[in-house]
């Protein structure tokens, strides 16, 4: 059975998720202002009490930590620094949206949220070797998937909610456009439009698998789409999406990037990874 879910419905759903994501979004906007200090950052991430913990489980993770123990933000943001910390709250933000199996796309959230950090530090790799703002990218990779997450929310109101199903022959944007209306990446920009990302940010996302159809040149789509095929080759992708992930010379020049540039980041990020998932998981 096809259904319709609307812009209202999606921005609705968007309303009601755990206050983590904006709140990362606001630290975005901190970071880039010059007179910003440890404490303004300290006082955002303290509104979540959930966020708060994840952030000082992976401060102290051997990912992150170069010491003793921290357990206090305050601590956690003199041992990690500005950037890193950055880094930290962003992956804690993740696992509070992501934490739950997500049941039409049927992709259970341990596995969404390695996606979603996967594609994160691949952004942050590639956008490094671009010359672009590392942050930024990072930002956009991890909310790759907020598409999906405001999606599956909005279906659950179904009486026949639609599932996706690996095995599924038929391409997955084209599969959301005929069951649910609208496709993950337009749901993701509806999202990150209500909460006033700009307007290359929002065009990214929705341009993730198939930067080449976007209106005007958008790097960080194109960035987006060779984060999705390392996350791809970690074995960390989700279902549908791996014919849409090919690295091809024109994703490559269009970038601005060269393959050992996208091989670099690959291995950078799958070290990375295995580190946390290995201590996160415990």
């Amino acid at each position: 059975m096809a259904y319709s879910i609307s812009q209202l419905e999606l921005k609705a759903a968007a309303q009601k998720l755990p206050p983590s994501p904006q709140i990362f979004a606001k630290l975005t906007r901190l970071l880039k202002d010059r007179n910003t200090v440890s404490k303004d950052i300290v006082e955002l991430v303290k509104t979540d009490a959930s966020l708060t913990a994840k952030v000082l489980k992976i401060s102290n993770s051997m990912a992150f930590s170069l010491g003793q123990p921290v357990d206090t933000l305050e601590q956690a943001v003199g041992r990690v620094g500005f950037a890193e910390l950055f880094k930290v709250v962003g992956m804690a933000a993740a696992s509070n949206v992501f934490a739950r199996r997500n049941e039409t796309y049927g992709i259970d959230g341990w596995l969404f949220w390695e996606n979603a950090v996967a594609t994160g530090l691949a952004m942050e790799a590639l956008a490094k070797a671009r010359g672009l703002d590392e942050k930024e990218a990072y930002t956009l990779g991890l909310l790759k998937t907020m598409g999906k997450t405001i999606i599956d929310a909005c279906s659950q109101k179904f009486m026949v909610p639609p599932r996706f199903s690996a095995k599924e022959e038929t391409p997955l944007l084209l599969w959301e456009e005929e069951n649910l209306g609208v496709t993950n990446p337009e749901a993701a920009a509806i999202v990150l439009d209500a909460w006033n990302f700009p307007e290359g940010a929002i065009e990214a996302l929705r341009y993730q698998y198939t930067p080449d159809e976007a209106p005007e040149k958008n790097v960080h789509a194109y960035l987006l789409a060779l984060s999705g095929a390392i996350a791809e080759h970690l074995g960390r992708g989700t279902p549908g999406e791996k014919s849409y992930w090919t690295i091809t010379q024109g994703r490559l020049k269009e970038s601005g990037l060269d393959i050992k540039d996208v091989r670099a980041a690959l291995q950078e990020v799958k070290q990375r990874l295995e580190k946390l998932s290995e201590e996160l998981a415990a």
